[in-house]
């Protein structure tokens, strides 16, 4: 897996937040600030959790279902620079950043 994107809960079990210290690849975090359903401190909590030294919260004003366009447009930017990174990688052309 060369990275990942989560969007923030609230029913995260304890062992969760344990395992997520394991998690060392490139995270890019949703939250959603006045999310009705999922508890604001819970999700900041497992996010600091998370191991990887390169981690993105990215936390916009709005209940659930308020996701604004321009956090699709950042995750995909997300996803393209870290999945070419790993496709080039596979390939052998280019060198690992640590």
């Amino acid at each position: 897996m060369a990275a990942v994107g989560l969007f923030a809960g609230s029913s995260v079990p304890r062992a969760t937040v344990e395992e997520a210290r394991r998690v060392a690849i490139p995270l890019h975090v949703l939250l959603q600030w006045d999310d009705e359903g999922n508890d604001r401190a819970t999700a900041l909590e497992l996010f600091d959790a998370f191991g990887s030294t390169e981690k993105t919260l990215h936390a916009s004003m709005g209940g659930h279902t308020g996701v604004p366009a321009f956090a699709s447009e950042d995750a995909a930017r997300f996803f393209a620079r870290h999945l070419s990174r790993a496709a080039e990688l596979e390939k052998g052309d280019a060198v690992e950043m640590p």
